[in-house]
């Protein structure tokens, strides 16, 4: 009972994740204001990856299963009724997208970073940065891709470990041995840059809001930086359910817990993110969220969660952009240990 009651939650999350992200596509297609630049391709580039996880997700339905050196992998998604190489696709899909998703969630922080410190970059810099971030995921799909073993073999080795489960009506793909190279290496690159890539976050969001606090400035300027650090404290929450998802896959495969609902929790771990993401965008950028609010009949003038002026996305030089925030008709402001400044004048969102 409590598997089927987790199963729909994975549909539907996975589902939300689908709609919020094609939501956020949309938005920063057609929506997107010249301010923000080129920070709007890796918005549309984050919500894609998202929302692809998403429809693979419901696609496959996957569960692994860690049984010794055998990895199973149950599909009870719409791929069944496919073939069982299809359920295999689908799995390696998803924990691309997933991995990619994390890899650019990085690059969103050192984004932010770099604007701080430099100048914005332009589309075809970042563009080949998306890419270069890109190149580790699709060699761990490749290699999971390579290591598919028969499926009759991987059934009867998970049996033999899990004779109590039930997997009649459930296609079982996965890795008859995972010492194997491909799917070792591609496990590894998918699970070891967790924890670094979660440490680089919050060193990150730590060297931002230094540089924020250590910037002279004007109250309703300082209003401003106190919305992007809440901002960036909410965005480093985010790979939290990544590193749950890699603890439930670890204390499965280690053999410390061997339980069907921690098998189920991997993925549904994993799922929330994309669920997450497109929502903190359209909430924390003010057009965005003014847009949906006008769609479904609110106006933004009488809910206002955060100052009127406020929104965290970075912008571009020609605009009066300091970090991830749009700055409003204020006096110059000049850090004590850089040399940018904020000019006064209109704001670009305005």
């Amino acid at each position: 009972m409590f598997l089927l009651i987790l199963s729909v939650l994975h549909t539907v999350l996975a589902v939300l994740g689908v709609i919020f992200n094609s939501i956020l596509i949309f938005l920063t297609a057609f929506k997107s204001p010249k301010s923000i630049g080129t920070f709007s391709i890796l918005l549309t580039v984050r919500g894609c990856t998202d929302a692809l996880a998403c429809i693979f997700d419901i696609f496959s339905q996957s569960r692994p299963i860690p049984s010794g050196l055998t990895l199973g992998i149950a599909s009870t998604g719409i791929c069944k009724y496919l073939n069982a190489w299809s359920c295999f696709l689908g799995y390696s899909l998803q924990l691309h997208f997933h991995c990619f998703s994390f890899h650019l969630l990085i690059l969103c922080f050192l984004f932010r970073y770099y604007v701080l410190l430099e100048r914005y970059p332009k589309s075809n810099q970042l563009i080949f940065l998306v890419c270069l971030f890109y190149f580790p995921s699709f060699f761990q799909a490749l290699f999971v891709l390579i290591d598919n073993n028969k499926p009759e073999d991987v059934r009867q080795l998970v049996q033999i470990h899990h004779p109590e489960y039930e997997l009649k009506d459930v296609i079982v793909n996965g890795h008859v041995d995972l010492r194997d190279f491909p799917c070792l290496f591609s496990y590894l690159l998918m699970l070891i840059p967790i924890i670094p890539g979660c440490v680089l976050i919050h060193v990150l969001r730590r060297k931002i809001h230094c540089k924020l606090r250590n910037a002279i400035l004007r109250p309703e300027v300082r209003e401003k930086h106190r919305q992007l650090t809440f901002a960036l404290t909410v965005q480093t929450l985010i790979p939290v359910a990544f590193v749950l998802s890699t603890s439930a896959f670890l204390l499965g495969q280690l053999r410390i817990i061997e339980s069907p609902i921690l098998e189920s929790s991997t993925l549904l771990f994993a799922v929330v993110v994309p669920v997450i993401n497109p929502i903190l965008a359209i909430a924390l950028i003010r057009p965005y969220r003014e847009t949906i609010m006008r769609k479904i009949g609110l106006d933004p003038k009488e809910w206002q969660f955060m100052s009127k002026d406020c929104s965290v996305a970075p912008g571009d030089s020609r605009s009066s952009m300091f970090g991830s925030f749009d700055n409003s008709s204020v006096a110059s402001v000049t850090s004590v240990n850089s040399k940018f400044t904020i000019t006064g004048e209109m704001n670009p969102f305005d």
